[in-house]
């Protein structure tokens, strides 16, 4: 009871700090604000997640993250003593990856903690599980190389001697038994987590099969793609079910396992064979993390298919990897997620999912007890393309995130087209590796020379006979013409979730006065708003970008429930709108990309476009150029980009 008076009283002195009426949806959860209005005094777990200003690289992140969270906590004031407390009586935990920390409260003091400053958002923990597999079945160990590693090419890739040595990579699972044969030696690290996110005392153990399932098919003697590399595993899905906070202290975790950011000891690459359906903002910071400090994010779509934008987050993150499931045919399995992926909130757009597919129906691994079992979903694909970007790394160990992801994506089966059945296609290892200049292929052997024959004798002259009359020649009949080849029809443009076709690249969009408009095809598109004029040409020019290069593109219209009529032009047309980048909640636009913000000593800064960014804060220099060499990296590649100043 003590406990629970020190919190209130602690809350009394933030309710003193304003009005809790200014709580608003944009900080506080729905569903907590309204259990708040209701004065709803039920203890719940909360994430409580402060602004950082974070522009650092690499494993220095880590540091800086923790730095800048304490920083946060001791800015708040009276109030910080109330969540040191917490933290130091293990009652709240520090999620630095994420910039929050877990704390249970209830939801009319969420509301009041929501209006502290440097708060952004407060919301539920919320559970996380691992797709049901869609079949399960012992197995006995495979007696040969199994079929889904012959399907990427994986033995190519061992006989030019990459085999993941060197690499280590995070998973995150229902645990994992280390004593199997397959995969002893080979796991440095374990950790086991509470759903607050605290750690739990326990030796590597796995609470279903699945984790020990998805570690074989990375690291697995008889059944991994990159045998050689090594595991740091975090038991976060006990009995495949965990929660948000048990998700993220297992990512930073893996990511840190001895929490020394000056020790080089975590992980390259993650993979995640877990998720929730639909799209999930909460996963946006912690990933974005990881992808500053370099580390691939490799990600299960989920097995929530075979209906259309049925994906699941994390894997369903525009800048993860995310990754479908094929069978033994190189046909999408029923069960895995399709895209596209509609996001609404920090991110904007319609994208397509998934990013690529790997082998993931009837896949034998290893099973806990030294057994093995076949198990089917994206969950046996993710773990094996996570596999293919270890063997990769050991080719070309500190490759950049963008040029992992580069080399996977343009090597698929699908050449360098994408669709929302399996992305860019079936992964192939070698054609990856190809692609980073580590070639798989062995030189051909040089042939033996063939012995020089013996000199046949000079034969004797033979007398030349006098030369035949040259008969006439015969009449060489025309050719007959060549046949018209018929011609095939080009292939449409598809429209953006909730849009229409209103012209082909090249035509005119009509009735569209003051009409939210869009530019593109299969999942790349620029949107905007058109003027009051009822027409515009759909050209690139006119759009100042081209956002599918080489493809038939079209122009859309956002549908009302009606088709829009065609109509010719009643006036010359006007130009359709640049997309202009969109700032990020309480910023407004400095500069464009390219030009200079002006008046910016020490403030909030922020660089990117349509949920896209990267934050820091200026130095004392009163001006600074708003470039992606600035930055130091680019988070929108192929965007229309600004920089942006806080409010």
């Amino acid at each position: 009871m003590k406990k629970k008076a020190g919190i209130l009283t602690a809350l009394g002195v933030v309710l003193a700090l304003g009005s809790v009426s200014q709580a608003s949806a944009g900080t506080l959860s729905p569903s907590l604000l309204q259990r708040a209005k209701a004065g709803d005094q039920t203890q719940v777990g909360v994430i409580v997640r402060f602004n950082v200003a974070n522009t650092t690289q690499g494993r220095a992140l880590y540091k800086n993250l923790r730095s800048q969270l304490a920083a946060r906590l001791a800015a708040l004031g009276p109030s910080a003593g109330f969540l040191n407390s917490a933290l130091k009586s293990g009652a709240a935990t520090q999620l630095w990856l994420d910039e929050s920390i877990y704390l249970p409260m209830t939801p009319v003091q969420a509301r009041a903690l929501s209006l502290l400053p440097f708060v952004s958002e407060v919301f539920e923990n919320f559970k996380v599980q691992i797709p049901k597999a869609a079949a399960l079945s012992a197995a006995s160990a495979p007696a040969g190389t199994p079929w889904h590693l012959e399907k990427i090419g994986a033995p190519q890739a061992w006989a030019a001697g990459f085999r993941g040595q060197g690499v280590r990579i995070g998973h995150l699972d229902s645990g994992i038994d280390a004593s199997h044969p397959d995969l002893a030696g080979k796991v440095v690290a374990f950790q086991e987590f509470g759903s607050d996110g605290d750690r739990v005392n326990s030796q590597a153990h796995d609470t279903t099969d699945h984790g020990t399932h998805t570690a074989g098919l990375m690291v697995g003697s008889k059944t991994g793609v990159a045998p050689d590399a090594k595991i740091i595993s975090a038991l976060v899905l006990p009995g495949n079910e965990g929660t948000f906070a048990q998700v993220i202290a297992g990512m930073q975790y893996v990511l840190d396992p001895d929490n020394n950011a000056d020790t080089n000891d975590g992980a390259n690459l993650v993979n995640m064979s877990l998720g929730i359906p639909g799209t999930y903002d909460e996963f946006i910071v912690p990933v974005q993390n990881m992808l500053k400090a370099g580390v691939v994010p490799v990600f299960a779509i989920g097995n929530f298919g075979p209906s259309s934008s049925s994906t699941g987050s994390p894997g369903n993150l525009p800048d993860a990897i995310g990754v479908g499931a094929v069978d033994q045919n190189g046909n999408v399995a029923s069960f895995s997620s399709r895209g596209p992926v509609a996001w609404q909130g920090k991110i904007n757009g319609v994208f397509i999912k998934p990013d690529v597919a790997a082998p993931g129906v009837e896949i034998t691994s290893t099973f806990p007890g030294g057994k093995y079992g076949a198990l089917s979903g994206s969950s046996q694909a993710s773990p094996i393309t996570a596999g293919a970007v270890a063997v990769m790394l050991s080719a070309r160990p500190g490759t950049s995130v963008d040029t992992v992801k580069n080399a996977l994506y343009a090597s698929a089966s699908n050449a360098g087209s994408k669709n929302n059945n399996v992305g860019y296609g079936l992964i192939s290892l070698p054609g990856a590796l190809s692609k980073l200049g580590a070639s798989t292929s062995a030189p051909a052997p040089t042939p033996a020379p063939a012995p020089a024959p013996a000199p046949a004798p000079a034969p004797a002259p033979v007398p030349t006979p006098a030369p035949a009359p040259s008969p006439a020649p015969a009449p060489v009949p025309a050719p007959a013409p060549a046949p018209v080849p018929t011609p095939v029809p080009a292939a449409q443009p598809t429209a953006p979730a909730g849009y229409t076709l209103c012209a082909p690249e090249g035509g005119i969009c009509t009735n569209v006065a003051n009409k939210q408009v869009a530019f593109g095809t299969a999942g790349s598109y620029v949107f905007g708003v058109n003027d009051a004029s009822p027409t515009f040409q759909c050209t690139v020019s006119e759009w100042g970008r081209d956002p599918a290069p080489g493809r038939a593109k079209g122009c859309f219209v956002k549908s009302s429930g009606t088709a829009t009529p065609a109509a010719a032009p009643a006036s010359p047309p006007s130009p359709a709108p640049t997309a202009q980048p969109t700032a990020p909640a309480g910023y407004v636009q400095c500069a464009p990309q390219g030009g200079t913000c002006t008046n910016v000593a020490n403030k909030q800064v922020a660089f990117g476009a349509a949920g896209l960014y990267v934050f820091g804060i200026n130095d004392s220099s009163p001006n600074f150029q708003c470039t992606v060499q600035e930055w130091g990296r680019d988070p929108a590649p192929g965007r229309v980009k600004a920089c942006f100043v806080k409010n």
